[in-house]
């Protein structure tokens, strides 16, 4: 019996609809270069297993369930909205998990800095907002993201941190002198403050803070995981490189500056690549129309795209 066909007829995970799942966390995590879940530095058995439970564990997870069941009409259908739930999901995560560490680094760094308070309360933003204490920064900031960014890079002199895989906590992005300059540049440019979100989405924009690399023991998990044979793998991540390149090749630089922030709001496409809100509708749109043509057929299109964002994302040295 088939995974689709046990979740068809029992309506919950068996033993094979539960195995499809933790081979397709395993797949979406290597394609997609996701961090693994926190307190682990690799993709190994423990993770998968956890991250998978937790795919259905949370609130949406019975939402996530009753829609495959409805939507999958054969195994092939079923693995691919499957791969798509735990490829948004293990988005979802990331993003969260990455802002809010990052939020908990600019906290530290900014408490124990004279130049930076809290706004206090009676004002706009109290609690909630960072200003300079030199009270150069009244009122609230409600700008464009591409102006803050733009002069974050102009704070050239930082240190960015790299700490080795196995350290006991995660990468704090850059040591606490860099942080705290680039953060006193951008409210002087805000010239209003900034809640800590906003501040963070600077700073992550400035040391292109994203998912850390993923490792695999395949050692470790192929014994485990029935059907998955570590050639098969091999191949098919040769495929999605592939695919991610294709489509890559088909565009033009700011098509593919587009490309890597796609999966969000126009408004938040113009801000990180600095193009208009109409312009940057169109682009994306462009965008799309070409990743359905060149991705369109492929059965691991998702992956493919999804690399290829990663692929496009700007890293530091990309923007001088």
């Amino acid at each position: 019996m088939s995974a689709w066909e046990e979740l068809q007829r029992d309506g919950v995970f068996g033993t094979e609809a539960t195995a499809e799942l933790y081979r397709c966390v395993r797949a979406v995590a290597r394609a997609g270069n996701f961090p693994p879940p926190t307190g682990y530095h690799q993709w190994t058995l423990d993770a998968i297993e956890e991250t998978a439970h937790e795919v259905f564990a949370d609130a949406k997870g019975p939402q996530r369930l009753v829609e495959l069941a409805v939507k999958a009409h054969d195994d092939t259908s079923f693995r691919r909205l499957l791969e798509q739930v735990v490829r948004n999901f293990l988005r979802d995560r990331a993003r969260a998990t990455t802002k809010g560490r990052l939020i908990r680094r600019l906290r530290e760094v900014l408490d124990g800095d004279s130049r930076f308070r809290f706004v206090p309360d009676g004002r706009p933003g109290a609690g909630r907002n960072v200003e300079l204490a030199d009270g150069t920064t009244p009122g609230v900031w409600n700008g464009r993201l591409t102006d803050l960014v733009t002069a974050a890079y102009k704070v050239t002199d930082v240190t960015i941190v790299r700490w080795r895989p196995d350290a006991r906590r995660e990468s704090p992005v850059a040591d606490a002198d860099s942080l705290a300059n680039v953060c006193e540049a951008t409210l002087r440019a805000a010239g209003a403050s900034l809640a800590l979100a906003d501040l963070a989405d600077v700073v992550a924009a400035r040391f292109a803070v994203g998912p850390t690399p993923v490792v695999t023991p395949v050692d470790d998990i192929d014994p485990w995981l029935p059907g998955v044979d570590t050639i098969e793998l091999a191949q098919a991540e040769a495929e999605i490189r592939a695919g991610a390149d294709r489509l890559l090749a088909q565009l033009t630089k700011r098509e593919q500056l587009v490309l890597a922030y796609l999966d969000q709001p126009v408004r938040q496409i113009a801000d990180r690549t600095g193009l208009g809100k109409s312009v940057a509708a169109q682009v994306a749109a462009r965008v799309k129309e070409i990743a359905g043509q060149i991705l369109g057929a492929e059965p691991r299109r998702e992956d493919m795209l999804s690399l290829a964002q990663s692929l496009a994302t700007p890293r530091p040295h990309d923007e001088h």
